[in-house]
């Protein structure tokens, strides 16, 4: 090839080799730069160093409550105080002890079984059962030991159970009341009894308004007979019910259920503490119930300023639904760690009151909180309702504001014949729309004055304590008056014609005609000095004693049992008529 041609073919080369190079350039440039999204965060998921975390189920992201991603946020703070009223705690364990709460004596906690300062589990039946629900709420993460606790808080170990987990409700009670003296943020019960009471007040229940009234949450299992029915406490209104769930997610076999759930959590073969630094699997909703308690601890650590109404609406809202949103067999669904912390990084609403029942007559308020970052503009907030859930179609008036501001919406009232009043709280939050869950008021068919009372009375416990001593003394009076009635009418006074007094002389007219009657001679009368002999005398007797007192006849009340006076019209316990 000639040189010349050589150096043409070269510089062709070089032409087509700089075009294929600059032409897929310019037409890039031409279409603009790419969007590049930057300035995410990125993390890894805390997994922590205990020797037995592995086998933590409950923990894990894909079959429990994914605390793993939780603590990426918080791993706890131990200014918050969580009690755990139960068989005691075995304190000295080296797994939970720098997590344990310091009275200022430098006590745990309280024992009311040996009623001294030293709250540890005695239990030689080697279930230590409060340990257990200690462990799981606040074992040491983090320390190459044993098992891996939910929240690093601080906890209070009240004994109020004996070794063989049974106790009295007045110690229950007295252990209640105690931590929420002292400042207990979380009270756990992993206690019940399958006694129903009807709505009566009973000491803990009284215990339970007086410690969320001081602003404690309290959390109670649901029971482990497998029943349609919670076990009381956790049927109360005021404490958050636990049911369990396996690692399948399915509600455990021998878990309780039914009207009136909160949530569930995991409840089977549970690795927690034991004593003498051991651990050991439990099971049962007592073990699902310090799931709760954990999550709610980890919530306080990240925002101590919520209260134990917004702690509760955090927990339902987030909890992983199955079903549909809300049903019988695991309440608002199983709960969600993650969930619930990321639930504070972003709007959230929360309502915070309503009534659950009003009179047809009245109007009433509901009142909320849009949860989340400080500060971040509302520009609308309103309630929707109706009478049909699938047609909300009345609002109350616009409010603007803030988050973190609370706000009330008055003068709601059901609507005509409905029974049921549906409503909702939507929120506009830096130019997106947000709205709470659907809640509902229903009528009552009792009279007005009989609700404004019930409401009265269950809003204030100086009231109702009042108005208990009072139907008290009503009902141990009016029968007792209505005997001495009924006694003053068999033996009323009657009016009797007293003797006369003088002589009305005779009869007028002419004297009646009298049969002649032949005269008699009468024997000389005694002489003035004769004295009539007087009896011989008897001999003196001492007087007969008294018979004793009788007592009143007693009756068995047969619907409490409490015997009472068999003359009493009501039982003077449980108000149960007797006729």
């Amino acid at each position: 090839m000639r040189p010349s041609l050589r150096v043409g073919v070269t510089l062709a080369l070089i032409v087509a080799l700089a075009l294929s190079i600059l032409i897929p350039t310019a037409a890039i440039a031409k279409a603009g730069p790419p969007t590049v999204t930057t300035g995410f965060q990125v993390h890894s998921e805390f997994t922590p160093n205990d020797s037995f975390f592995s086998l933590q189920w409950g923990l894990t992201r894909s079959q429990g409550i994914d605390a793993t991603r939780a603590w990426d946020a918080t791993l706890g703070n131990r200014n918050v105080v969580v009690a755990v009223v139960d068989t005691g705690v075995w304190w000295t364990d080296s797994d939970i002890q720098a997590n344990m709460w310091s009275n200022t004596d430098g006590s745990h906690g309280w024992d009311w079984i040996n009623n001294d300062n030293n709250p540890m589990d005695l239990d030689s039946t080697g279930k230590y059962h409060g340990t257990g629900v200690a462990g799981v709420i606040a074992a040491v993460t983090n320390n190459n030991t044993n098992i891996a606790g939910i929240a690093q808080a601080s906890l209070m170990a009240l004994r109020a159970l004996g070794p063989n987990g049974e106790g009295s409700s007045y110690n229950t009670s007295l252990a209640i009341r105690w931590a929420a003296d002292h400042g207990a943020r979380i009270i756990n019960l992993s206690l019940g009894t399958n006694n129903t009471f009807a709505g009566v007040p009973t000491d803990i229940s009284l215990a339970v308004n007086y410690a969320w009234s001081k602003g404690a949450l309290i959390v109670a299992a649901a029971g482990n007979s497998g029943t349609a029915s919670l076990d009381y406490p956790a049927a109360l209104p005021n404490v958050v019910s636990v049911a369990a769930v396996d690692q399948s997610g399915t509600k455990a076999s021998f878990s309780n259920y039914g009207p009136g759930l909160s949530i569930s959590a995991p409840g089977v073969q549970i690795l927690t503490l034991s004593a003498n630094n051991d651990v050991h699997y439990l099971s049962g909703t007592s073990l699902a119930t310090p799931f709760v308690t954990g999550v709610a601890a980890l919530l306080l650590s990240v925002d101590s300023t919520l209260t134990n109404v917004e702690l509760w609406n955090i927990l339902n809202e987030t909890a992983t639904p199955v079903g549909s949103r809300y049903n019988t067999n695991y309440g608002w669904g199983i709960l969600n760690a993650w969930n619930a912390i990321n639930a504070l990084n972003q709007p959230f609403i929360s309502v915070n009151a309503y009534p659950s029942t009003v009179s047809r007559s009245s109007t009433f308020r509901v009142g909320w909180t849009i949860l989340g970052p400080a500060g971040i503009p509302v520009s609308d907030t309103h309630v929707v309702w109706g009478a049909d859930p699938n047609n909300l179609g009345n609002a109350t008036p616009a409010q603007s504001g803030a988050t973190r501001q609370n706000f009330t919406a008055s003068d709601l009232q059901i609507p005509g014949s409905a029974n049921t009043l549906y409503f909702k709280v939507v929120a506009t939050v830096n130019g997106t729309r947000y709205e709470s869950r659907e809640y509902t008021v229903t009528a009552s068919q009792l009279p007005d004055f009989l609700v404004e009372l019930i409401q009265l009375l269950s809003s204030n416990l100086l009231y109702l304590a009042l108005f208990i001593l009072v139907l008290a003394a009503v009902v141990a009076f009016v029968p007792h008056r209505r005997v001495r009635a009924a006694r003053r009418q068999m033996y009323r006074a009657r009016t009797v014609a007293p003797a006369p007094r003088y002589y009305a002389g005779p009869p007028p007219g002419p004297p009646p005609a009298h049969p002649a009657q032949q005269v008699q001679a009468r024997s000389a009368p005694p002489p003035v000095e004769f004295i009539r002999p007087s009896p011989p005398p008897q001999p003196v007797r001492a007087p007969a004693p008294p018979p004793p007192p009788v007592a009143p006849a007693k009756k068995r009340c047969p619907s409490c049992g409490t015997l009472v006076n068999a003359d009493n019209l009501f039982c003077f316990f449980c108000g149960n008529p007797f006729r």
